[in-house]
Formats: structure tokens, C-alpha cells, sequence
């Protein structure tokens, strides 16, 4: 398996995605493991995706590497978040009506994260902080039109609202003691920032019976009501 300080300069590079895609499963098995080399080639077999499992994942990273620049930042764990936050549809595959479902793919994705950083040599608190963004970035992207089911993990987000995304935000932050250190407002903005990305590495238009049901251009308009949303929950103006 690769080396730490190797793996983030992958995610670094200018040339990430040329580099992992130029790779077969073998190499991709031999550098990170079978769970990640699961992903080169799966054909995720859902509308929503024009990609790969493995070309969405470093399309991802390469998505967050773009925005984190662009706002001049530095966030390595939100780049290793972006490279395992799908790792778990292998598992979580399900055929539905002529395509694949991925119920339950992001805390499938923690756990199996989980197990790769502790032997790559990641301490707790970046363990956990990666891995709450793995397991909470489908927490605002699958919210999907009204005329189809939402997110089932998320009840506070039938509707984009600042009270919903209040209630929503409030319920996380409950579960982790009142000592934990994160700063939380740039802990969301973080997990908005690979929302964006996972977004960006999806299809431009999903159809169905020659109806558009969902674009890219919804889905980030989603994620742009929702940060404004966060903002105002933390106070902020701008």
C-alpha cells in the first residue's frame, strides 16, 4: 500500500486524475488496496452518473482540489474525504427498476475508510474528521424533486428551508461531545465544498420517459440554497 505522505501527493497533483485513471485495477490493488481497486471499471448503471464508480471519485478530488484553490485553501483530509466517499456502493449496490441504488453507500464508505486511514498511519482526529465527511456528504446532495422519494436518512430535508436545515445541522452536532474541538462553521463549509464537487462529476441532464427529472444545474442550485442557509444559521452576512 502506498504511503501516506505518497497518497496526498497524488491528491496534490495537477495531473491526479491522468494518474489514477492511467492505472488498472491490479496497479489501483496494489497501491491502495482491493476496496478501492473494486471501484476502476464498476459501472454504477444510474442516470444520475456519466462515470465510473472510480473516474466519479478522482473526478471528485479533482472538483475539490479546483474550489479549495480557488478560495485559496489548504484542506489535504477534504481531498482524502473526496477519493473515499463512494468507496462503499460496491457493497450498497442494489438494482431498482432497470438501474443500481446505493442505500446506505455513505456509512458503508466510513467504515471502510476507517479501516484503510488507520493503516496508512491517519491519527483519530483526522480519522474522524475524513470520515464525517465521508459519511454525511449525501446528506444535502440526494435530496431529490418532489415528485420522487427523498432522502431517507435525512427527514429534516423534505424541503430546503432554513428551519429544516437548522434542525438538520443541529441533530449532527449533537452526536459528538461538547468538547470537540472542530470549529463547526468551517467544518459545513468543507462538506459544501465536496457537495459541490460530487455534483460537478455527475451528469449534466438525468431523463426519464423523455422528461427531464434532474440536472446538474438543480443539484447545485440545491447546494447553493443550502449554504446560504448554513451561513445564516452561523450568523454569518456575506
Amino acid at each position: 500500500m502506498m504511503t501516506r505522505k505518497g497518497f496526498e501527493k497524488t491528491l496534490i497533483a495537477s495531473d491526479c486524475v491522468a494518474f489514477w485513471l492511467s492505472k488498472i485495477k491490479a496497479e489501483v490493488a496494489e497501491l491502495m488496496g482491493e476496496d478501492v481497486a473494486n471501484m476502476v471499471k464498476f459501472d454504477q448503471r444510474n442516470p444520475h452518473h456519466c462515470y465510473d464508480l472510480f473516474a466519479h471519485t478522482v473526478h471528485t478530488v479533482e472538483n475539490v482540489q479546483k474550489r479549495l484553490l480557488s478560495a485559496s485553501k489548504n484542506n489535504t483530509l477534504l481531498l482524502v474525504a473526496a477519493f473515499f466517499h463512494d468507496i462503499g456502493k460496491v457493497h450498497t449496490a442494489k438494482a431498482k427498476e432497470g438501474r443500481l441504488v446505493f442505500y446506505g453507500h455513505a456509512k458503508c464508505s466510513d467504515e471502510i475508510a476507517r479501516v484503510i486511514l488507520h493503516q496508512m498511519g491517519y491519527v483519530s482526529d483526522e480519522i474522524e474528521q475524513i470520515c464525517f465527511y465521508i459519511s454525511h456528504h449525501d446528506d444535502f446532495i440526494s435530496y431529490v424533486l418532489s415528485e420522487e422519494e427523498y432522502n431517507r436518512n435525512n427527514p429534516y430535508l423534505i424541503e430546503i428551508t432554513l428551519e429544516n436545515i437548522q434542525k438538520h445541522k443541529n441533530l449532527v452536532e449533537s452526536t459528538f461531545n461538547s468538547d470537540c474541538p472542530w470549529r463547526w462553521q468551517e467544518i459545513w463549509r468543507n462538506l459544501i465544498i465536496l457537495c459541490y464537487a460530487d455534483a460537478d462529476a455527475q451528469s449534466d441532464k438525468v431523463c426519464s420517459s423523455n422528461k427531464i427529472i434532474d440536472s446538474k444545474e438543480h443539484k447545485i442550485s440545491k447546494i447553493a440554497a443550502i449554504e446560504l442557509f448554513l451561513h445564516q444559521c452561523a450568523g454569518e452576512t456575506d
